[in-house]
């Protein structure tokens, strides 16, 4: 027993100084790395070929370990898992007597299988649950287009109902599988271990606290790594998207050299982060191999007592006890390494809940923007200081600056009165205010003082020049964002009347069109890609066909004609006419003076004219 005890204690040092070697190589070639990247990233900007995405740096919510980080997975736990009585909290139950049936009952393919799919179900639960509550405040009036359009603390949200969501879930579930099972070996072995003394489970317990507080104050980077990680992976898949979205107008600048290194320098700064944060998890990894180590110290000691004795029972107590050692040095390991996950979960519960809380202030009025904070308190008043009357019939600003979220004042007082039956055109130069003014009149933008008196939502339509295209059928295109459930209880419109609509605008051939017919569907039923389908004065006649199925007291129409040809123009204008449809018209088209009685015209320099229209005498601003 002595000689093998002899080789092993000195493998057991040749391995710890192996072990020791290989951490110290580790450390220097990270220090050595972060060198060579400093000064590859100066090279690289002196020379000017390091194209830089301006690195946003939010104050992002702290991601540690700690009382704030229980008070907010608390708060996701209670929206993933409603009660004590629901199928949530039964499928938490099923995973954890799955764990303790494991080690108690020899059926263990049965239940490794019941395991695993409890943990699924329960991730999926979790998953489906937050999801529903985040996406009702997201989609909660125009909170979404707040979002992304006032509020500067969140760039990328489908990054975090995505992706983070998902792996929150995926991270608080093994987390909970990982630690509720070596909890339970380690009572256990202990319990059994109690014939050969308390020192050598004790000396794995203690290492198991020792162990824990070094790890986790080593770890608290990890937190903020996997935010920024989650942070750098959102914005490398929007400049992706933005690549597909933007393709025609990047294809006719021959942009495609210019983006490629755009796309490069985004997926340098990821992998670069990803290879920083490999290196310190495995730094942490050669501390733990070293601490078991030095758990194996007590097996190997003349006078304990697995080596005391007769040879059989000296060999069998050795293989027995060893073995229980083992497997409660495996439980303690896989509990340490589970604080990794903890701090991993940090990560993503500050990502979940950042969302949550911008949400909940969006919803409530309330939002952040980089550069209005110092525009509170201005002559101008302040976001939200305004008033909306809801009044049917009419539409009045009343001393209303047009400000934009930034907090550039175009218009320092706009007043003007339009009731049902006066058509207006608006015209002025690119950036005079236009598009401010029917965002505060849509309520996209809050109004900083003075009042906006206008008819309640769902009474003005807006119809854009490049009009958006639903997922879905060709009769979803027309009466959107109505659905076909919804059109059938209105009661007074039905198929006929779309085909109606579709003839105003000379559209009707859509029903019959051969690349329409062949896809899912024909006809009304037909399902397509309509913002490829579909060219782009197509587009716009759906948009007005819309128009006359909703039938609004007000439209505004933002040169939502350009690439419709005038006979058609004409019609769709003296239809709404007849309908009493009173028009909000943006157009330099001298074709449409005949259908607006007045005009508002805004210069770009702050000051703005109402009056009825002369054709004879009137000049319109280019």
């Amino acid at each position: 027993m002595a000689p093998a005890l002899s080789k092993f204690t000195t493998g057991r040092t040749l391995g710890s100084a192996v072990t020791a070697g290989a951490l110290i190589i580790l450390i220097l070639k990270y220090r050595n790395k972060r060198r060579t990247q400093k000064s590859r990233d100066q090279w690289l900007t002196n020379n000017d070929i390091y194209y830089v995405i301006k690195e946003q740096k939010p104050k992002s919510p702290k991601a540690q370990v700690d009382a704030v980080f229980f008070r907010r997975i608390l708060q996701l736990l209670k929206i993933g898992i409603p009660g004590v009585l629901s199928p949530e909290f039964g499928m938490v139950f099923v995973v954890a007597a799955s764990l303790i049936g494991r080690t108690l009952w020899p059926m263990i393919a049965v239940l490794n299988n019941i395991m695993k799919y409890s943990l699924s179900e329960m991730k999926l639960k979790l998953r489906t649950n937050i999801t529903r509550y985040l996406l009702d405040h997201y989609l909660k009036g125009f909170t979404y287009y707040k979002m992304c359009n006032l509020d500067s603390r969140i760039s990328n949200p489908d990054q975090l109902l995505t992706t983070d969501v998902d792996k929150f879930c995926d991270s608080f579930v093994n987390l909970y599988s990982n630690v509720t099972k070596p909890l339970l070996d380690i009572g256990i072995y202990v319990f059994k271990l109690t014939p050969i003394g308390a020192q050598s489970p004790l000396s794995i317990l203690t290492y198991l606290v020792l162990a824990g507080v070094f790890l986790t104050k080593i770890r608290k980077p990890i937190g903020q790594m996997t935010v920024k990680e989650q942070r750098l992976e959102g914005e490398y898949r929007h400049i992706n998207s933005r690549l597909i979205t933007n393709s025609e107008e990047i294809a006719f600048y021959h942009g495609n050299n210019r983006e490629k290194l755009t796309l490069l320098t985004s997926f340098h700064k990821l992998i670069s982060h990803l290879r920083r944060v490999l290196e310190f998890k495995t730094f942490i990894d050669f501390a733990t191999v070293v601490g078991f180590y030095a758990i194996s110290i007590p097996f190997f000691q003349d006078n304990h007592p697995l080596l005391t004795g007769s040879s059989n029972h000296r060999f069998n107590s050795y293989y027995t006890y060893g073995r229980m050692m083992v497997r409660m040095a495996e439980a303690v390991g896989r509990l340490v390494l589970a604080g990794r996950e903890l701090t991993r979960l940090a990560g993503f519960t500050a990502r979940v809940t950042e969302v949550k809380q911008v949400l909940d202030e969006l919803n409530a009025g309330k939002y952040e923007r980089t550069m209005i904070t110092d525009y509170k308190d201005t002559a101008f008043g302040y976001p939200g200081g305004g008033k909306i009357i809801p009044r049917d019939n009419v539409i009045r600003f009343d001393r209303v600056p047009l400000v934009t979220p930034n907090g550039d004042v175009l218009i320092k007082e706009l007043s003007f009165e339009v009731k049902s039956g006066m058509n207006v055109l608006v015209c002025g130069p690119n950036g005079c205010g236009k598009s401010s003014m029917f965002r505060i009149l849509g309520e996209l933008w809050p109004v900083w003082s003075g009042s906006v008196t206008k008819p309640p939502r769902g009474k003005l339509f807006y119809i854009p020049q490049r009009p958006y295209m639903t997922l879905g059928t060709l009769r979803d295109q027309v009466i959107y964002p109505h659905t076909r459930a919804e059109m059938q209880r209105r009661g007074n419109v039905n198929d006929d009347d779309l085909k109606k609509f579709l003839d105003l605008v000379q559209l009707t051939h859509l029903l019959d069109r051969e690349n329409i017919s062949n896809s899912e569907g024909q006809g009304w039923d037909a399902v397509a890609d309509w913002m490829d389908v579909l060219s782009g004065g197509e587009k716009q006649r759906i948009a007005m066909s819309r128009l006359f199925y909703h039938k609004p007291q007000f439209a505004i129409l933002d040169e939502c004609t350009s690439a419709v040809s005038m006979d058609v123009e004409d019609s769709m204008y003296m239809y709404c006419r007849k309908e009493n449809i009173t028009l909000f018209t943006v157009s330099h088209r001298r074709s449409l003076w005949k259908h607006h009685e007045y005009y508002l015209q805004m210069d770009g320099r702050g000051s703005y004219e109402f009056m009825p229209i002369q054709q004879d005498t009137i000049e319109f601003g280019s």
